[in-house]
């Protein structure tokens, strides 16, 4: 009711809404699709993904915050490659998968890049919650330390599970009274219960990327909107995005303050459109 009545008087005064501000801001990155050559027989898709990754890490290197944070982890090699920037900063990485944390907790490198590597989902509550580890879609036996694992079922009727009970946390809980942060978050749809148990949390988020969805892929997920709206709430503005797949793209959010105050920064963001972009 009360968002309809704000819609009632931006319309009355000739005032943008807030809808039509993030429609206008997903239509501006929508149009980048034109740096890359997504349809036909070579498309880039995982090039646009290799950018966007580049221009996230030279906003980290920038920014330096004092703690990273991996959100749906698999085997961490994003922690582990987080250290080449942030030689002081705490890396932690969170893996709910307990196939996936049995295996990677023993073959990577996380004890000599000093990546805090945990077995966890992340959740709007803490305790225990129910993971679903697919086992077939549509009949096909599925890799058991697949990265598609997620707390939500897929929307669609194709795809079987083993469902088992793992650990949860909230980020806010984990990480109280934090300073400066930056965070990857590869949730496979589970934006909504890992931003919302976050909420401190990104406020102190200097940059952040996240994978998104334009589609329901998971039953009851958040869409790209509702996880930019969470973003906006916390300060941070979308300003660039891949086109990894399609309906499922990820989306460098940065602070507003780090982006009018930062020189380095508009340079680096600069050099994603005129560089990077175009590789």
């Amino acid at each position: 009711m009360l968002e309809q009545l704000g819609k009632m008087a931006a319309k009355k005064l000739g005032l943008v809404t807030r809808s039509e501000l993030i429609a206008m801001q997903e239509i501006n990155m929508l149009a980048t699709s034109s740096l890359y050559q997504l349809w036909g027989d070579k498309p880039q898709r995982k090039a646009s993904n290799k950018a966007l990754v580049e221009l996230f890490f030279g906003l980290v290197k920038i920014l330096q915050p004092s703690l990273f944070i991996e959100a749906g982890a698999k085997m961490a090699d994003t922690s582990v490659r987080a250290r080449q920037y942030l030689p002081d900063a705490r890396i932690v990485a969170f893996e709910a998968s307990p196939d996936n944390f049995a295996v990677y907790s023993k073959s990577e490198p996380h004890a000599e890049n000093r990546v805090e590597y945990l077995h966890y989902a992340l959740s709007d509550k803490e305790g225990t919650i129910d993971f679903n580890i697919r086992t077939a879609v549509a009949g096909q036996a599925v890799w058991v330390n697949s990265g598609a694992n997620s707390i939500l079922p897929r929307a669609d009727d194709r795809t079987e599970y083993k469902t088992v009970s793992v650990p949860s946390k909230r980020i806010d809980d984990f990480f109280a009274g934090c300073g400066s942060c930056a965070l990857w978050v590869d949730v496979e749809g589970a934006s909504k219960q890992v931003l919302t148990g976050a909420k401190d949390t990104l406020k102190k988020a200097l940059v952040a990327i996240v994978e998104v969805e334009d589609y329901e892929v998971w039953a009851g997920q958040w869409k790209a909107r509702e996880v930019i709206e969470a973003f906006l709430d916390a300060g941070l503005v979308p300003i660039a995005r891949d086109f990894e797949y399609k309906g499922q793209y990820n989306v460098v959010f940065l602070r507003q303050a780090a982006f009018t105050g930062n020189r380095d920064v508009r340079q680096n963001i600069e050099f994603f459109y005129s560089e990077l972009a175009k590789r």
